[in-house]
């Protein structure tokens, strides 16, 4: 008795193995992590070396980051321009970089990267193209709010700070319900109480002289906070292990 092997046909081809798609970097979550962190980076030199050529009225101290980008501010096009493109950077990078991430927590304060969004980083920084008239250190506090930019100034960065301020708490929920993110659970709770703390300082009246760096401490600690979500995203996306363990604790949710 004799045994024969089926031949291969001609006509068939061997068709090479798929590689397993958990077992691979996700391009697109680093590429919107790497997004987010250079939008920090544009951020914050679009405040910091913007100072260096002010006139010598102008104080770091005593003013805000929105003098730098009036229209009577030496080369404000340069803040704006960099603010404009860190908020857009910044939003690409909430929506979709960190959002997907953070699916496998469910619904558990799904709103948070929403927040960040539409947060002073955000959605705040691309209203950065409405100037204000003039430096309120040169023309006075209220000629400067007195057109429609400078009240979107006061009463549009009240709100987008406020949501700064804010979405560190419900993003603390959401990152210890998340696989590979629970130990930045305790930091962004901190980063919320010290961002807190500062808006509130900012908003008294007895803290005028000191406002401008008031509210470059929200600025750096908000930025810092969203730095650090973003390097862990480009982390977590190179290491399929954890994507895979996130996959399987919202499969058996």
């Amino acid at each position: 008795m004799t045994c024969t092997t089926p031949s291969t046909r001609s006509d068939q081809t061997t068709r090479p193995s798929e590689p397993d798609r958990r077992s691979t970097p996700d391009r697109a979550l680093t590429a919107f992590g790497i997004i987010g962190l250079a939008s920090q980076i544009l951020f914050m030199a679009g405040w910091l070396i913007p100072a260096s050529w002010q006139p010598h009225s102008y104080s770091i101290v005593r003013d805000t980051i929105s003098d730098l980008m009036a229209r009577t501010a030496p080369h404000a096009e340069v803040p704006v321009t960099l603010l404009i493109a860190a908020g857009i950077g910044t939003m690409l990078f909430a929506l979709f970089g960190l959002r997907p991430a953070l699916r496998a927590a469910g619904r558990t304060a799904f709103y948070a990267p929403w927040m960040l969004a539409f947060s002073a980083l955000g959605f705040g920084n691309i209203l950065s193209f409405l100037q204000i008239p003039c430096q309120s250190g040169v023309c006075g506090a209220h000629q400067a709010t007195s057109t429609f930019a400078g009240a979107q100034d006061v009463i549009g960065g009240v709100v987008v700070v406020t949501l700064l301020a804010i979405s560190p708490f419900p993003m603390s929920r959401r990152l210890k319900e998340t696989p590979g993110w629970q130990r930045l659970g305790g930091p962004s709770l901190l980063t919320g109480l010290a961002v807190m703390a500062s808006f509130i300082a900012f908003g008294l009246h007895s803290t005028a002289a000191i406002h401008g760096l008031l509210e470059r401490a929200v600025a750096t600690i908000g930025s810092g906070w969203t730095a650090v979500l973003a390097v862990h995203l480009i982390r977590t996306a190179r290491q399929p292990e954890r994507r895979t363990a996130a996959a399987v604790t919202t499969t058996r949710r």
